[in-house]
């Protein structure tokens, strides 16, 4: 046998030794390293991109990155020829019949509705699988709700042609209305209205109680400032709509009233706007109110420890009506015109703040009527009068039927125009007084008149003495009688019905 040598034993070990490390890594690191390639520990494979001669371009559409491949696993990397996926509308199957549930189901409940008060509500419900009733009623945050309301905040109207697109006849009632419109400026006032309206939703809804509707929100187009330049007379010009109010009582020039009134536990007895008593006729409430304090009393004394409290404050305020009713007149909705202005506005410290007695004029289309500021209302709202001046304006306006929907009426408020002396109003001078203060602002067009109010609460003449048949009177004597009866009267101005009862949330 031939001996082998020690040179070829080290060329055969060689040799295998070269075929084993084709199995590792490193021959691939010395052909990277003779070629100048950097040693990198990841491999990007690129997708070779098809002809376009042969298909259509495909959408780029960006993989997310491959993962790292470790370089001891290199030697196990098959490249796969890519496949391409293609996305295909969900197949919509037709519905099973129904069957009863064997789980509550989850996911959202919408529902849109359109509240008959004006609010716009979406509401959302989702349903989400929980564990155990007995552990999930003890989390707050299994059983929320979040709320939000969505309101546009509108802007006060300063422009002319606004206003006239509200109502055209104001160009025509007042030919220096360019010159009048000049001066004015958007009251602070108008933002302080709609200041309280935000802060009482915010109020109501932390609650999640009735909230101002939409009709009320949007309720006052603008209020302007305006001092005329010649006469320095202050102006406070209110555009808004008019709701009904329906309060007041006087026992000097009213003895008695309606069953229903007496009986009401709604009717307010009192307005802003008062006076001392002239005669020693009782208010007519006053013995409704006491009764009503006296059961008051007579509650308490039965009353659990936590009715208490509300007795107690029912019983004061009873207490100072009653004062008021023995001391005071006031006016009366069904018999005065007059307006309401906001609570905030009214009896402040400005020079533009109307005070309870302050001479107004109220517009509605092409007709003119004098007032008075007589109340004050709720710190968001605008745009009230009295019955007495609402169905003049509109016979088919009542507590629950405003006159005027739209924010067409324009309220002109004198400040600084009342009396020094309150009293029961003189209808005569309230007509001529508004006239005055009109001028005072550049006048009316000739065409255009004051209505005439007349006193329905004027002691009626008595009767004349019964006297012997005369002759018939000649026509030229009827004609100069007749007027007599019914010039005091205007046509404008329908009888009215017995007072309607509003609710203090009117």
């Amino acid at each position: 046998m031939k001996k082998v040598s020690w040179f070829q034993i080290t060329i055969c070990v060689g040799i295998i030794g070269g075929l084993l490390s084709l199995l590792t890594p490193y021959p691939a690191s010395f052909i990277r390293a003779l070629r100048g390639i950097p040693e990198t520990k990841t491999i990007t494979i690129s997708v070779p991109t098809p002809s376009p001669s042969t298909e259509p371009k495909p959408q780029p559409i960006s993989p997310p990155p491959p993962p790292p491949i470790p370089q001891q696993d290199l030697r196990s990397f098959v490249p796969l020829d890519p496949i391409r996926t293609l996305s295909l509308p969900e197949v919509q199957y037709p519905p099973f019949p129904p069957v009863l549930p064997h789980r509550p189901s989850i996911g959202a409940m919408l529902n849109i509705t359109e509240l008959a008060r004006g609010l716009n509500l979406k509401t959302v419900v989702n349903f989400e699988q929980g564990t155990t009733a007995s552990h999930d009623r003890k989390l707050k945050s299994n059983y929320q709700m979040t709320l939000t309301l969505n309101i546009k905040q509108p802007q006060a109207l300063t422009e002319k042609k606004d206003l006239i697109k509200i109502n055209p006849y104001l160009e025509k009632i007042f030919p220096h209305l360019d010159s009048l419109l000049k001066a004015a400026k958007v009251s602070p006032y108008y933002g302080l209205l709609y200041t309280r309206k935000q802060t009482e939703i915010r109020k109501k809804l932390t609650s999640v109680q009735k909230i101002l509707d939409r009709h009320n929100y949007y309720d006052t187009e603008t209020i302007l400032e305006i001092t005329h330049p010649q006469s320095q007379r202050k102006l406070l010009w209110l555009q808004s709509e008019m709701d009904v109010v329906s309060d007041g009582s006087d026992g000097d020039r009213l003895a008695t009233m309606p069953e229903k009134i007496l009986n009401s536990s709604f009717y307010q007895p009192s307005t802003s706007y008062r006076w001392e008593k002239k005669t020693n006729t009782p208010n007519p409430l006053l013995k409704p109110w006491e009764n009503r304090l006296a059961s008051y009393k007579e509650s308490l004394k039965k009353a659990k420890k936590e009715e208490k409290n509300s007795l107690h404050s029912k019983i004061d305020h009873a207490q100072r009506v009653i004062t008021e009713l023995k001391r005071y007149s006031f006016l009366i909705s069904e018999y005065d015109p007059f307006i309401v202005v906001p609570l905030g506005i009214v009896n402040q410290r400005g020079n533009f703040s109307p005070q309870f007695g302050d001479y107004a004029v109220v517009i509605v289309g092409d007709k003119l009527y004098p007032a008075i500021v007589g109340d004050a209302g709720p710190r968001y709202k605008a745009g009230e009068a009295s019955i007495r001046l609402a169905k003049t304006i509109n016979p088919r306006s009542g507590i629950y039927s405003r006159p005027v929907s739209d924010l067409s009426v324009s309220y002109l408020i004198f400040p600084g125009s009342a009396e020094p002396t309150p009293g029961p109003p003189n209808y005569t001078q309230l007509s001529s007084r508004c006239q005055e203060l009109l001028k005072e602002i550049g006048g009316i067009a000739p065409n255009y008149k004051l209505h005439q109010w007349t006193d329905l609460l004027a002691p009626k003449p008595p009767p004349a003495p019964t006297q012997l048949k005369t002759p018939a009177t000649s026509p030229s004597s009827k004609q100069t009688e007749k007027p007599a009866t019914s010039e005091h009267t205007p046509a404008s101005e329908p009888p009215l019905p017995s007072v309607p009862v509003r609710p203090v949330s009117a």
